[in-house]
């Protein structure tokens, strides 16, 4: 997956949070909420974190050349309250509620980039979410970054009703469109092409034409040929004149 890191935000416990961390939902193709721990491949390995204070980017999870995984430090598969699904009892709230990420314990003031094509909306102060980044990718994968007190700045921050996307889009849809395009440009001059013959077809079918009239009318071809010649109208014109003369 080629292309520029994509700036997702940083961790700023915003919202309702319950301590420093990092929640992540994931959207699947088919806009289904999934386990972020299971788009390993898909995902989590073009993702890295900065700790506050290094200058070194760290792969959340770094793939083997034997296979699978290895999980950077703080990305152990999240346990109890803050794994995917549902909680007997919300540790804000108190009832009992579905939670749709997992949280991973990264300090406050880390920070988010992903290694790849896609665009970055944002959201600003979304309930209990906080401050939140929306990653949309061409494959069709969504990824939001909850708790953020620092958001993309390439994007223009929004309330979370009307999100504005930045950077080129690169989805499938942009493709689609572009190859539509390109297939009515071509179509469209194949028509052009049809209804306006070549020269050499115009010239061809001048010729055949004149033949024709030859054969059908050869006394008409004459007068026309000589009405079209100079030289046989003055011929013809002087011939006309003096026979007017002798029988006039």
């Amino acid at each position: 997956m080629a292309g520029p890191a994509l700036y997702l935000g940083r961790q700023g416990s915003t919202g309702d949070s319950t301590g420093e961390h990092f929640h992540f939902t994931l959207r699947d193709k088919k806009g289904q909420t999934i386990p972020f721990s299971t788009a390993r491949t898909d995902v989590g390995q073009y993702l890295q974190y900065r700790l506050p204070g290094s200058e070194e980017w760290v792969n959340l999870y770094k793939k083997n050349p034997a296979g699978g995984f290895t999980s950077a430090p703080y990305m152990q598969a999240p346990t109890g309250g803050s794994a995917y699904g549902m909680r007997e009892s919300h540790p804000i709230h108190g009832d009992r509620r579905m939670h749709y990420g997992e949280d991973y314990p990264l300090p406050k003031g880390a920070q988010l980039r992903f290694l790849g094509q896609g665009s970055v909306s944002t959201h600003a102060g979304r309930g209990g979410a906080g401050n939140v980044s929306v990653l949309r990718l061409p494959s069709g994968y969504e990824l939001e970054t909850y708790h953020l007190s620092e958001l993309p700045s390439a994007a223009t921050t929004r309330p979370s009703d009307a999100a504005e996307t930045v950077g080129a889009p690169t989805d499938s849809r942009t493709d689609d469109i572009l190859k539509a395009f390109m297939y009515g440009t071509q179509l469209q001059n194949k028509k052009e092409e049809v209804a306006a013959p070549s020269l050499q077809d115009t010239l061809k079918g001048q010729i055949v034409g004149g033949l024709l009239s030859q054969a059908l009318n050869p006394m008409g071809f004459l007068d026309s040929y000589r009405g079209n010649n100079p030289f046989l109208s003055g011929q013809t014109a002087a011939t006309s004149d003096y026979l007017s003369g002798l029988f006039g």
